[in-house]
């Protein structure tokens, strides 16, 4: 709960206190004088909280100092943002606390002299849902709900919007089924750069010179998959991939406290290392054994409990059909995305990755946050001289690397982090500021506090 609603929750119960007692007086008599001791203790209980609370919850919106000059309108000013993870539901949501210091960037926004907020996607969250939470079969009807329960954070993107700022949006993995008819009555005026579904890439500033997407577009778990699971979606043009039943595994075991015992998992034997196509699928296996391994969860291995009801799918799936098994001819596979290491090259190719990755790489670079960074690298700044700054969310951890040697001038890449309540693995509530002009562009990588000053990540 918010600290904002907290607050209110005081009133409200300060008024149901008042009418009790009240009704109290009515029904007996010499009482007035105890009534009175009470409300007047009461009342100064009320103003004390009521002071102390106002000087904590609500303060004073205020420019962010983000720009270290005079604003002179001579450069183009973008903030990116991404991986907000915002839930449907708050009780397992990744991002509860922190949704009021977002309402507040985002209102501070407003008045920091900014031309552009992009979204690097994962705004609204699809995969983050126990698989104990009620199924749904309405994609857009479950965003609407997403968005209803973050009510004041969308109204925070409306006003950025109706104060001249364009807010674009390039989608993400966890928000991967949330289309371009959804996001624009949820949000009328974003500008939505995409591609093909479930993916995007942004460009902007002066010289068109920065590069903004999400990067999942390069990992085989995360990227979305048109070819894989045909025999149980049939002709509907599916394109979950793994990565979505990863996710719901993974939000049962936080949501179970991770209170599951450990399972006696199918183990396999490492094939031959001449055997390329095998070595391929026994990484694929690996990661799910960690996977499954790290975050356990009550169901059986062979229990069907993992329903899913979107994107051409109406079934019930277990840990047994993700997980690879040796099959009767000595293959390693499984029931869902069997043999998935032998379309990954069209995968890529559908998904217009300009130089493709081995499918090894891709997949242990799934949880490898360095797979990502790399990417900036190899698929902009080695091929395409015109992009001088690559912005990447999806990996949570924030950095910021350049490069100089091997180019003409300076290349940046930066990775914007994340907004959840808790980033185990860098630092918290980071974003993106780019100053954009005709001769340069400035690019820092800045945290928002929870006390609301901000910092350069460089400059710790």
């Amino acid at each position: 709960m918010g600290a904002i609603k907290v607050y209110r929750l005081m009133l409200v119960m300060f008024a149901v206190f008042l009418f009790l007692e009240v009704h109290e007086v009515s029904n007996r008599r010499n009482t007035m004088n105890g009534f009175r001791k009470r409300f007047v203790l009461t009342l100064v209980l009320m103003i004390v909280l009521s002071v102390v609370g106002s000087a904590s919850l609500v303060r004073e919106i205020r420019p962010l100092p983000l720009w270290e000059k005079e604003s002179t309108h001579e450069a183009y000013r973008i903030v990116v943002m991404s991986d907000f993870h915002l839930g449907v539901d708050d009780s397992f949501s990744e991002t509860v606390k922190n949704k009021d210091l977002i309402a507040e960037f985002l209102e501070r926004l407003v008045i920091s002299d900014i031309d552009e907020l992009v979204i690097a996607g994962d705004l609204l969250d699809e995969w983050f849902v126990p698989i104990s939470y009620e199924p749904h079969n309405d994609v857009g009807a479950f965003f609407e709900q997403v968005a209803e329960n973050n009510a004041f954070i969308i109204a925070a993107f409306k006003k950025i919007i109706q104060s001249g700022i364009v807010v674009a949006y390039v989608p993400g993995n966890h928000d991967l089924l949330l289309d371009e008819e959804t996001l624009a009555k949820l949000i009328p005026g974003i500008i939505q750069a995409r591609d093909v579904d479930g993916l995007g890439t942004y460009r902007t500033g002066v010289r068109s010179e920065i590069v903004i997407e999400h990067g999942h577009r390069y990992d085989s778990f995360c990227a979305p998959d048109t070819l894989s699971n045909k025999e149980i979606t049939g002709d509907y043009p599916s394109f979950l991939p793994p990565g979505y039943f990863f996710t719901r595994i993974a939000s049962t075991s936080v949501a179970e406290g991770k209170s599951a015992p450990q399972k006696d998992f199918p183990k396999i034997e490492a094939p031959s290392k001449e055997d390329a196509d095998q070595l391929e699928a026994y990484t694929y296996y690996n990661v799910w054994l960690w996977s499954m391994t790290t975050f356990p969860i009550k169901a059986a291995f062979d229990e069907k409990a993992i329903y899913v009801g979107v994107n051409g799918y109406d079934n019930s799936f277990s840990l047994s059909d993700l997980m690879p098994t040796v099959q009767d001819d000595g293959s390693i596979s499984a029931v869902l995305y069997a043999n998935a290491q032998r379309r990954w090259d069209e995968v890529q190719q559908n998904n217009r990755v300009a130089t493709k990755n081995p499918y090894s790489e891709a997949t242990v670079g799934a949880v490898d946050h360095t797979f990502f960074d790399k990417q900036a690298v190899k698929q902009y700044f080695d091929l395409d001289p015109t992009v001088d700054v690559v912005v990447f969310g999806h990996s949570h951890v924030p950095v910021i690397d350049r490069y100089v040697e091997g180019y003409d001038k300076e290349k940046v890449y930066a990775n914007s982090g994340t907004w959840i309540d808790e980033n185990l693995i860098g630092l918290e509530r980071c974003f993106v500021v780019i100053e954009s002009g005709e001769q340069f562009t400035d690019v820092r990588l800045m945290e928002y506090h929870a006390d609301g000053t901000i910092s350069n990540t460089e400059e710790k």
